[in-house]
């Protein structure tokens, strides 16, 4: 589905001149040559650009994406027109250790790369007269690697020259590149092309069911995250185990050269822009509407899961809600206000890197009206008292991150479970509920050298969200309201609305209301899955801390009698008898309870601070 998907968004890009035309490909830049007309080389000069900022306002310098002439995908030494790689432009080899450069390996390899690259491109450029062109023959035939090995702008690129893909432009007009569209080498490019004309062959393709010949090989899909960083390829069989009936290589894929240069262009074209393309952990998600100007879908589908800012964050609210109330009337979100077609095919893809190859994690396809409804839902479910406008895909995934972890990324299986709830409204997955009650119970807050027990809005909605969305395919009526409910008689929950007003007590008994540890941070994890075994000793503590109230507080008395109807209501409902054990939607619920319960609190003080 997934190449099929992809062929055919060629067709739209191609048509609105969005892809590289047949002989030229993509390819990511960090300098670029200067060269004068003799041939000699007067600067080499970094052209990455500062990346946007991330979750926490860091920024860091990135290549550029370029067109240039076809890149070969031959194993072995082989050189490109117009080549972008260090070892075959300079044909030396850098020691990292040493911080050196030399022509001597053991294979000789160097040198043999940059004789292929002499060769290859004087060959190709024989006869062409442009300022650029010639500066370029020049320089081919004077660059001496053995009497380089010391010149002073390789040794200023330093490691940087091992993992640098060059251009090459002319000195005094950096405007003028040798691989423009407009220049001699390109315009030669699409004339052999022209001439040549498709490839011809008999075999069936396996995808559009189109005549041609197949592709022996694949080309490299780039910018996966973690990926290789020259490349990787989605297609790739080269085990004698995927192997059958004597077919070796990509003739088992049964993929013409056609339909082969299709999907890997425009998928190339999709993860080079930044508009069509996210990043979570190690997974690359990649998304798009089948029409010829897909901004919008791609802008609002973003905004709607936190991943930018295109859309002011009030009008993003105000178009959730809209749709909100639209779905729950049953009726369809109505989006031409935003100039979307609400049934235009959208796509979304997660792609993560396995070694030299990529492994497509999940592809999702409806209407984007049908996408955009459920994303809503999502937002409503997942919001909770005190939450912050939208939650981000990202700051869910990041809540469930170990906090002593420095390389911990979300396994993929549970980030395409998430995304498939998301995108199709259907169940969280279990173990989504698993994780965010785990992190609450175990996860402490280190500020200002106090382990507090980490209750957040983000993980109190994952959790509401859970359990909301399992009710309701249940078909249960109890859903989890938005903020305190007095009316929710669930154990659970009012066990959890009893350890927040203890911890609320025993914070009043204390002049200023600063403490080291409260009871929540001592028995918050045993009391959410055993209450019965610890919830005893909370009682004892909490009337210990209404007598120092009483004492303590200049309206302690008031104080003491108001906790203490709270505490009566709760234990008639819970009969005076605590569960013994809690299940995992249970501890949920208790979360979700001791949330409820402090936010109520935190309120009332803010808004009067004689009130509870």
């Amino acid at each position: 589905m997934l190449i099929k998907a992809l062929n055919e968004y060629y067709n739209i890009l191609a048509r609105n001149d969005k892809v590289c035309k047949d002989g030229f490909s993509r390819q990511n830049i960090t300098h670029m040559i200067m060269l004068r007309k003799d041939g000699t080389v007067s600067d080499i000069i970094n052209v990455e650009q500062e990346s946007e900022p991330d979750s926490k306002g860091k920024t860091k310098l990135q290549p550029i994406s370029m067109v240039l002439p076809e890149r070969t995908q031959k194993p072995g030494i082989d050189g490109n027109i117009v080549e972008h790689r260090p070892l075959y432009i300079f044909g030396l080899n850098y020691d990292n250790k040493s911080g050196t450069y030399s022509t001597e390996d053991s294979t000789d390899k160097a040198k043999k790369s940059h004789k292929a690259f002499v060769d290859k491109n004087l060959e190709f450029t024989e006869g062409m007269t442009s300022d650029i062109v010639t500066a370029y023959r020049n320089f081919l035939q004077k660059w001496n690697p053995q009497v380089e090995t010391e010149n002073e702008l390789l040794v200023n690129l330093g490691k940087a020259y091992s993992t640098a893909n060059f251009i090459f432009g002319l000195d005094g007009h950096p405007e003028i590149k040798l691989h423009d569209t407009d220049g001699e080498i390109a315009q030669k490019i699409t004339e052999l092309k022209k001439s040549v004309g498709p490839v011809q062959g008999n075999d069936i393709c396996a995808v559009t069911g189109e005549k041609g010949e197949i592709s022996v090989t694949h080309d490299k899909i780039k910018g996966v995250r973690n990926a290789n960083a020259t490349g990787a390829l989605m297609v790739c069989v080269n085990n004698t185990a995927e192997c059958s009936y004597g077919k070796e290589q990509a003739y088992n894929s049964s993929i013409t050269q056609t339909t082969m240069k299709h999907y890997t262009e425009a998928l190339n074209t999709l993860i080079a822009d930044k508009n069509h393309r996210i990043y979570l952990d190690d997974m690359t998600v990649v998304f798009w509407a089948m029409s010829d100007d897909d901004s919008k879908e791609t802008d609002l589908f973003a905004s709607m899961l936190g991943f930018d800012d295109k859309i002011d964050a009030d009008e993003m609210n105000g178009i959730l809600l809209k749709s909100l109330n639209d779905v729950n009337q049953g009726k369809s979100p109505d989006l031409t206000e935003l100039d979307i077609d609400k049934n235009v095919e959208f796509y979304i893809v997660g792609i993560a890197p396995n070694v030299s190859r990529l492994a497509q994690k999940f592809i999702y396809r409806d209407k984007f009206g049908n996408i955009f409804s459920h994303i809503a839902r999502h937002q409503a479910d997942i919001m909770i008292v005190n939450s912050k406008g939208n939650i981000p895909m990202w700051r869910i995934f990041r809540e469930l991150k170990p906090p002593q972890s420095t390389n911990y990324t979300t396994p993929p299986p549970l980030m395409a479970s998430v995304f498939g709830a998301i995108i199709n409204g259907t169940r969280y997955p279990e173990s989504l509920l698993e994780n965010a009650v785990r992190r609450v119970k175990t996860d402490r807050d280190d500020k200002d050298d106090k382990k507090n027990v980490k209750v957040n809005y983000v993980r109190a909605g994952i959790i509401k969200a859970c359990i909301n969305r399992k009710d309701r395919y249940s078909k249960n009526k109890e859903e989890i309201k938005m903020a305190l409910d007095i009316e929710n008689n669930n154990q659970a929950y009012l066990c959890g609305r009893l350890l927040a007003v203890a911890e609320k007590i025993q914070m009043e008994s204390v002049k200023g209301g600063d403490l080291n540890r409260t009871v929540k941070d001592t028995y918050f994890s045993s009391a959410c899955a055993n209450p019965a075994k610890v919830f005893p000793n909370i009682m004892k503590l909490e009337q210990y801390h209404l007598e120092k109230i009483k004492k303590n507080n200049e309206n302690g008395v008031g104080y003491a009698i108001r906790y203490s109807k709270i505490v009566s209501e709760i234990m008639d409902k819970i009969n005076y008898e605590f569960p013994k054990t809690l299940s995992l939607d249970e501890q949920g619920k208790f979360i979700i309870g001791y949330y409820h319960q402090e936010q109520a609190f935190y309120k009332k003080k803010e808004t009067n601070d004689k009130e509870i």
